[in-house]
């Protein structure tokens, strides 16, 4: 890879069948963990590579468009990781859930990261 060359967009999925971790946001087993290339500017304008996890709650995700037709394949075959010849369905809806999961999350993180600080600046916290 030639320097300043975007890496390319590999996804590690995990379906948790024996000990599936907790949500992060309600403790309780996840379906689907999703680990991706993120990167995001520092302050000073520098690129910063990382990685980045998603989890798919049947519980916290539910009412999520993008979430919900996933959700909806996982509940008609089972989370046993058989998708019964849908393999082309499973990965559009997984497609669609993580440009969703993608786009959202980090933007959040980072208002809130700094609205906290702007507070913490006016002598708020």
């Amino acid at each position: 890879m030639t320097p300043g060359a975007e890496r390319p967009a590999a996804v590690t999925l995990r379906t948790p069948a024996s000990a599936p971790p907790p949500c992060p946001r309600c403790d309780t087993p996840v379906l689907l963990v999703a680990r991706y290339p993120h990167s995001w500017h520092n302050r000073s304008g520098a690129r910063v590579d990382g990685l980045r996890e998603s989890v798919l709650c049947a519980g916290c995700d539910r009412g999520d468009p993008a979430a919900d037709a996933l959700l909806a394949l996982f509940t008609e075959v089972g989370t046993e990781g058989e998708t019964g010849g849908r393999d082309g369905e499973f990965g559009v809806r997984l497609g669609a859930w993580l440009t969703a999961v993608r786009r959202r999350a980090p933007r959040r993180a980072a208002r809130a990261a700094e609205a906290e600080e702007a507070r913490w600046r006016a002598g708020e916290l």
